[in-house]
């Protein structure tokens, strides 16, 4: 299981920011950190490394992707080779430098991450301008930074399921007059950052442990069938009471034919004969699906 799915970590932004203590992270009920190696060579976090895993936490890399304004392919590469040297999750901080691409770079960062543990870090509302389905499998992360500048958190994820995001996990500022109570700490969440917590991890442990990240894979919650009481030939029938015109059956006594004895050419059918087809057609896709 994923350990953006199942557990808290810090980003942490610099190796000697005050962010040794390890100890105090996993007893304030956060199971692994993840180390800026965008601004800090990956062998300047030997010391964090090396505590996270005498305590059994994670400790992956993360980067921001953007060089002069330009989404970096190198940079990503540069995240993917230090999770495989050290062996871990990976986040990718890809923010606006994805504006205008289309689906260019969140294909690229899907492929090249497809069989990683990764996750990508983005600004809280999803920009309509790229396409986020190949981020359907990957969970994002919406930075609510702070919580007076960004959506609200729900508003979030919903915004990014609506987008065809399968699994969406908050990160929580630390920074910037940040406390812990303007966000609700309910587990799994991240922190950015360690380093602006000034030592108080425990301020920011989870007060519960009941979040659902992920929707299903149709982008929301799962749809109640319509089935058989969808009322569409009650409701065209009266139509055709009202506006026999509108129709190509001939009314048999008191009851209209069904549709299917129709013509096979749609050309020759009437507004409600076409209406009555077109609303069957998406029921029976809806009861489907």
């Amino acid at each position: 299981m994923s350990v953006f799915k199942t557990k808290c970590f810090f980003f942490l932004r610099n190796p000697r920011g005050g962010v040794e203590d390890l100890d105090r992270m996993q007893a304030a009920g956060f199971d692994g950190v993840f180390c800026n190696i965008g601004d800090h060579y990956p062998s300047e976090w030997q010391t964090i490394r090396g505590r996270a895993g005498a305590r059994g936490m994670f400790c992956g890399p993360w980067a921001r992707t953007e060089d002069s304004g330009s989404f970096s392919e190198e940079i990503l590469e540069r995240i993917l080779a230090c999770a495989d040297m050290w062996d871990s999750p990976l986040i990718v901080n890809s923010e606006s430098e994805l504006k205008g691409s289309g689906d260019k770079w969140t294909k690229l960062i899907a492929e090249r991450c497809a069989g990683y543990d990764a996750a990508l870090s983005m600004e809280p509302q999803p920009f309509d301008n790229v396409e986020w389905w190949p981020l359907k499998d990957m969970p994002v992360l919406p930075q609510i930074f702070p919580p007076a500048g960004s959506p609200a958190p729900d508003d979030c994820i919903e915004m990014w399921h609506a987008y065809g995001v399968d699994c969406v996990y908050l990160t929580f500022a630390s920074y910037g007059g940040c406390t812990p109570s303007d966000f609700d700490l309910n587990a799994p969440y991240s922190i950015y950052t360690a380093d602006d917590c000034g030592g108080n991890y425990a301020a920011w442990s989870p007060r519960r442990n009941s979040f659902e990240g992920c929707v299903d894979s149709g982008g929301g919650t799962p749809m109640p069938a319509i089935g058989s009481q969808d009322g569409i030939v009650a409701a065209v029938n009266r139509f055709r009471d009202l506006d026999p015109a509108g129709t190509l059956l001939v009314k048999q006594g008191n009851k209209w034919p069904d549709i299917s004895t129709l013509p096979s050419d749609l050309s020759k059918w009437k507004a409600y004969d076409k209406l009555q087809r077109t609303l069957q057609i998406l029921k029976d896709d809806h009861d489907a699906a």
